[in-house]
């Protein structure tokens, strides 16, 4: 769909995926960056996310896990520029067709709880379900500048009728200004929780799992420059805006136990709506890019289906296999600004749980998914790329019922050379290197 505007509908829809579909996170644990398999969980309390139903075979007792992220990464796009003038433009204005942001997230916790009592268990979650960060263009966005000179060539060629000559010039001067010297900071996280319990029967074969979820998102965004012509067109140096919303939404498993040492688990996720509405809006020029106070739009976190199988190979040595696929077509993945039509996301994972002994255990993995992007359909400013990740990371257990975990896991992003903006080429591309520390305490009864 071509989109009006895009390159502030991009800014404003920033899906921060590190892992999992283009909304959706898979990363809710530090147990996924040492094995990105983790939908036949049974064994920690991390099954409060990944695999409810599995929580019905867990030990008896009160399980509590909490754990946080560190994510080190750089996004980066660059504008190809085809155009004598356009290239005039950015050379006169000494503007750089490349832009990077490389803030560090240093928190990004997870929680999550399990009472197991019998063949029944309750449970809750915690953690970051979509988004996760801060974006900071400190030097300025290449497609931000195209699309100022844009707007105010624009003014040039077809001047708004009505508008005085003295204002046309201003509004130009302030375009022009803004796409020399601007810097761009945006905030998006999507706070979730679940809580649900699932039951074992037919002798310990089955078990079923329901919970219901909702989430809490923040987003927010400021494109700030100090330059004065554009402070006059603006009034003031920035033009922003604040957005809030929340969401409902339920999560249904199965897990079974067809004969000894493997386990099968299936679980699908609702929908969750996610209607923003707009507020705080600053700037004289938000109004012209359609930012308005009272605005609503939809950035919803899409159903998905999950699959997970694992097999004890030898006792000390666990096999599993992940599989999730987001229907991103049947959810509004939608900003302030405009639309973005996603085709349907999957991905696949493979790990290996190894017990070296009583005390300490290893884990290794791997993933690749496959995004729902398209030449006219990616974030921007948080690029949504297909990718291939390795987790790896140990478990250490220094007193009976305590665990220790330390994980890390790499990820290497496809570059895409064929994003279309406005008219205009983008080659998108982003590099991610994440850590992890977490604890789980049993307490048993």
């Amino acid at each position: 769909m071509k989109r009006t505007l895009a390159f502030a509908a991009a800014a404003m829809s920033v899906a921060f995926a590190f892992a999992g579909g283009v909304e959706n996170k898979t990363n809710m644990s530090t147990g996924y960056l040492r094995n990105p398999s983790r939908n036949a969980e049974f064994q920690r309390p991390e099954a409060a996310f990944y695999n409810i139903a599995g929580t019905a075979f867990m030990n008896d007792g009160l399980w509590i896990e909490a754990g946080n992220q560190f994510v080190f990464k750089e996004y980066k796009h660059e504008i190809e520029i085809d155009d004598a003038t356009t290239q005039a433009a950015f050379n006169n204005l000494k503007i750089d067709t490349s832009s990077s942001d490389k803030t560090t997230v240093w928190l990004y916790p997870d929680f999550d709880a399990v009472y197991h009592k019998g063949d029944f268990a309750v449970f809750m979650n915690f953690g970051i379900y979509a988004g996760g960060g801060t974006l900071n263009y400190d030097d300025g966005s290449s497609a931000i500048s195209g699309l100022f000179l844009k707007k105010a060539a624009g003014l040039a060629t077809n001047p708004p009728a009505g508008m005085p000559a003295l204002q046309i010039q201003a509004l130009g001067a302030g375009l022009k200004g803004g796409a020399a010297d601007h810097s761009l900071k945006v905030d998006s996280i999507t706070y979730g929780g679940e809580l649900g319990g699932s039951y074992k029967f037919l002798d310990g074969m089955i078990s079923v799992g329901a919970a219901f979820r909702m989430v809490y998102g923040t987003q927010s965004m400021e494109l700030t420059s100090s330059n004065a012509n554009f402070k006059t067109a603006n009034g003031g140096d920035t033009i922003g805006y604040d957005a809030k919303a929340t969401g409902f939404g339920g999560v249904f498993g199965v897990h079974a136990r067809p004969i000894d040492k493997l386990d099968v688990s299936v679980q699908y996720s609702t929908i969750n709506k996610i209607k923003y509405k707009v507020d705080n809006v600053d700037g004289n020029l938000a109004d012209g890019m359609g930012i308005k106070d009272g605005k609503k739009f939809n950035t919803d976190l899409p159903a998905s289906l999950g699959f997970g199988a694992s097999y004890s190979v030898i006792d000390p040595l666990l096999v599993s296999f992940s599989c999730n696929y987001y229907f991103n077509k049947q959810a509004k993945m939608n900003s302030v600004l405009g639309e973005t039509d996603y085709d349907n996301s999957i991905e696949f994972a493979l790990g290996a749980d190894y017990k070296i002994n009583d005390m300490v255990s290893a884990s290794l993995g791997f993933s690749y998914s496959k995004q729902g992007t398209n030449d006219e359909s990616n974030s921007l400013f948080a690029p949504v790329l297909d990718s291939f990740t390795v987790g790896g990371g140990v478990e250490v257990t220094p007193i009976e019922n305590l665990t220790l975990t330390a994980a890390g896991m790499w990820v290497n992003y496809f570059d895409n050379d064929d994003y279309i903006m406005s008219g205009k080429s983008f080659k998108l591309s982003k590099d991610l290197v994440m850590a992890s520390i977490g604890v789980t305490y049993r307490l048993p009864f």
